[in-house]
Order: structure tokens, then sequence, then C-alpha cells
């Protein structure tokens, strides 16, 4: 009886200890592992951009791979698309990102890339971003404090 009841004691022990770093893990592994997607749709006075953007994040690099439509005001839209490599780490509450790789298509400078942050045109340029899960399905990623865009996981 006493051996049974040892041997109990350690096993809650042990559980209590093991059952605190595997949710520490866990949280760490959806933190650093997942893909969302997201629609975005971008309009100013003469244009107008409507892509889906996909992330992923696998401990430390990642991707970003966009496909969509330019359209200028009274123009036929424009096929437009964008593979971004990249490293990123976390710092202060923040990801930094910073791109290894960039394609964009088309090569032109249409007047939309100029109000796009440089991380998505160049290679080793970086962005700094808040991602905030907002459930176990979704993120809300934030650029200079104001809410970007709402990403959900594949």
């Amino acid at each position: 009886m006493r051996v049974n009841s040892l041997i109990v004691r350690w096993l809650v022990i042990t559980l209590a200890i093991i059952a605190p770093l595997l949710y520490a893990w866990y949280l760490n592994d959806q933190k650093n592992h997942f893909t969302c997607e997201s629609h975005l749709t971008i309009v100013d006075n003469d244009w107008r951009v409507d892509s889906i953007m996909t992330f992923t994040f696998n401990n430390g690099t990642g991707s970003y791979d966009t496909t969509g439509e330019y359209t200028e005001a009274g123009q036929q839209p424009v096929t437009i698309s964008n593979k971004i490599a990249f490293n990123y780490w976390y710092e202060d509450g923040r990801v930094i990102l910073v791109a290894s790789e960039t394609n964009e298509l088309p090569k032109k400078d249409e007047p939309f890339r100029h109000d796009i942050p440089d991380f998505f045109h160049h290679r080793d340029s970086g962005i700094s971003i808040q991602i905030m899960p907002v459930n176990g399905h979704s993120y809300l990623f934030s650029f200079g404090n104001s809410p970007t865009f709402y990403c959900t996981k594949d």
C-alpha cells in the first residue's frame, strides 16, 4: 500500500512539472509554425488592388505569397503577384521580418507600390509588425499600431 501511495505521489509531482512545460512548448510551436491567408482590398482615388495573401511562419524563416489584380480608373485590370522569402524574430512584442528574396510582378512601377512598405519590394528590407492571435484559427496583423488585416489559418 505504501509503495502504491509513493508511486502515485511521484506521478502527480512529475505531471505537475511536465504539464506546464508541455503547454509552454505547445504555445511556442503555435507561435512559430503556422500558415494563414487573407483577402486584402486597397482602394485609392485612382486605383484599386484586390489580392489574396498567404503568410507562412516556420521557426525563424517564412514566406509571403500574393496574387491579385491592380486596376487603375478606366483601365483593364492587371494581374499582380509577389513572392517573398524572409527571416523573422520576435522583439519587444513585435515580429521583425527581413526580406531575403522578392519577386514582384509585373516589374512596372505602378502607383500603388508607392504606398506599400519597402519590405514588399526590396531584398534586405525589414518591417516591424504585431501578430495577435484572435482565436485558435486566426490572427490580426497590425502595422504602426493600426490593425492592417485579419489572417485565417489554413
